[in-house]
């Protein structure tokens, strides 16, 4: 597709300067205006949400690259191409059979998606619960070096487990206190379950364990879900449920069991599962489809002919939910700030790159699909990269901007993990702002998006997110912040609005840009933090 090439709007070239440093083109490329531009395309309607194999993943993008290309990139994908191609299945669950419990204190059915989500866990054409028998395992986690066990030596195949989110944080010598690390993932859960040939799971919700309302979870259902193309070898699981913690509660009333004494006796650790003398039933159909999206790769060659052959990533995901259950009368649903606004960022970094007169790494800058199914874009790129991984120095991931106006800080996701994060404070301070570690580290952000993949893989990542010490109306500020994820967050709503204050993700970008010019032209590469978790990755 090449209709989209004459949408180029900006000039890539700077003004004349007479010193030209990191900072100065920082301030000179970077603009708040450039960054709206680039969101009042990529989250409006004529691109319907961009979800995963549509005609608006397609047009997005042709966008990115023709924006890469005006930067100075080149193409950075397999045969000398900007796309990767990247292979999906869509999965389409609908619930045939609701699900139905009975135990010693009688019956209950249960709605979807009111109470519960049913989605498969297989491209299988249908799955079923007949009976099956209730478990509840605690956290689901099996951690040998934390010295934690909530499986025991119990045989779980063929059951169903009731779960919770999040993992143990009581104990700050275990799991990382507050942190939440993979284990307190949903993804882990069902992982895990499946390799213990699980016929299900079901995780109950909180918003406190999630981070984010139940309406949330209920918008993936009866949508279209998607997956790489799935390994043999691996084990899956039939059906990947949630539900609501009232829903939980009666799950555990039906066997006579409480659902808070249960919790309370998980924390201990090390505590058996506890089969709860309740049998559930469900039944599902599965639509699958085979469909093609592709990650974006633009590349700038680096200046140094010794460490040209390494690379500092930068990554954006541009996909989004598409079309999907309406509220108010809206189906559309933008991801303007989710992520949108990364991408511009993405882009005005890559055009900012373009000029500097030194870059002795090349960069790579990469607009990832299908991020809100399971971060598979960076998934399939970190398992079939365009570049070495071992050649692959850092990666520094954009995942929603700073809309509400400049903040003196910026918080640092993976703060502490890798050198990284020295780096980004000793620049933050020369422009008067402050970095400061996840402000909720329970809610384990950094396992979240993109930038895990390449740490999975031993790549040093990080994520910059918009800091909560606004410099204007602090207290208004901070409302509307906070009213994204409550309101906003994975709904129709989430679109670009005239208020705006796209000032504080520009000065934002201006630190991030100087972290990757630094990144690029260091003697030495970034390095994991002594005993991280993905130290022996590297």
């Amino acid at each position: 597709m090449n209709r989209l090439r004459l949408l180029l709007p900006f000039a890539a070239m700077l003004p004349a300067c007479s010193t030209v440093t990191p900072s100065t083109v920082a301030d000179e490329a970077i603009s708040a205006d450039l960054l709206r531009t680039h969101v009042a395309f990529l989250a409006n309607d004529l691109l319907e949400g961009r979800g995963v194999g549509s005609r608006g993943d397609e047009l997005a993008r042709e966008y990115i690259a023709s924006h890469l290309a005006a930067a100075g990139c080149v193409p950075g994908g397999p045969d000398g191409k900007w796309m990767q191609p990247v292979p999906i299945l869509g999965i389409t669950s609908t619930v045939t059979r609701g699900l139905a419990a009975k135990g010693k204190g009688g019956t209950a059915t249960f709605e979807a998606p009111v109470n519960y989500t049913a989605v498969a866990g297989s491209p299988s054409a249908s799955a079923a619960w007949q009976d099956a028998e209730l478990v509840f395992v605690g956290y689901g986690i099996d951690a040998p070096e934390q010295s934690w066990n909530d499986f025991g030596d119990v045989d779980v195949r063929g059951k169903v487990l009731l779960v919770m989110n999040n993992d143990p944080e009581r104990d700050p010598q275990r799991f990382g206190g507050k942190t939440r690390l993979y284990y307190g993932r949903w993804s882990y859960k069902f992982e895990e379950a499946a390799r213990r040939g699980a016929a299900g799971v079901i995780v109950i919700h909180t918003n406190e364990s999630a981070g984010y309302p139940f309406q949330v979870i209920q918008a993936s259902h009866g949508r279209e879900n998607f997956w790489l193309p799935f390994d043999e070898g691996t084990p899956t699981l039939a059906v990947r449920s949630w539900c609501s913690e009232d829903a939980a509660r009666t799950l555990c009333v039906l066997g006579g069991h409480e659902l808070d004494k249960l919790r309370e006796r998980a924390e201990l650790g090390n505590q058996p599962p506890v089969p709860l003398g309740v049998k559930v039933s469900l039944g599902i159909e599965n639509t699958v489809r085979e469909l093609q999206s592709a990650n974006v790769v633009g590349l700038l060659p680096g200046t140094d002919p010794m460490l040209r052959d390494q690379y500092v990533v930068m990554t954006a995901h541009f996909d989004h939910l598409g079309i999907g259950t309406p509220r108010r009368d809206d189906a559309i649903y933008n991801g303007a700030v989710d992520n949108a606004s990364g991408c511009a960022g993405m882009l005005a970094l890559a055009r900012a790159a373009a000029q500097l007169p030194e870059r002795r790494r090349s960069m790579l800058f990469v607009a990832v699909t299908a991020e809100e199914s399971g971060l598979l874009g960076s998934q399939y790129f970190a398992e079939h990269p365009t570049v070495p991984v071992k050649q692959m120095v850092a990666n520094v991931n954009v995942d929603g901007l700073n809309v509400w106006g400049p903040t003196k800080d910026i918080e640092f996701i993976g703060y502490g993990k890798n050198s990284l994060s020295d780096v980004a404070e000793a620049l933050a301070k020369r422009r008067g702002r402050v970095i400061t570690p996840d402000s909720e580290p329970d809610k384990g952000i950094f396992y979240r998006s993109d930038h895990f993949n390449f740490a999975r893989v031993g790549v040093p990542a990080a994520y910059f997110k918009g800091g909560h010490d606004f410099l204007d109306q602090p207290d208004n500020r901070k409302r509307m912040k906070a009213s994204y994820t409550t309101v906003h967050y994975h709904q129709p709503s989430d679109e670009l609005a005239p208020w705006w204050n796209l000032e504080g993700a520009a000065a934002d970008l201006r630190v991030l840009f100087e972290l990757l010019a630094a990144t690029a032209n260091a003697d030495r590469a970034p390095t994991w933090t002594k005993g991280d978790e993905f130290e022996k990755l590297r």
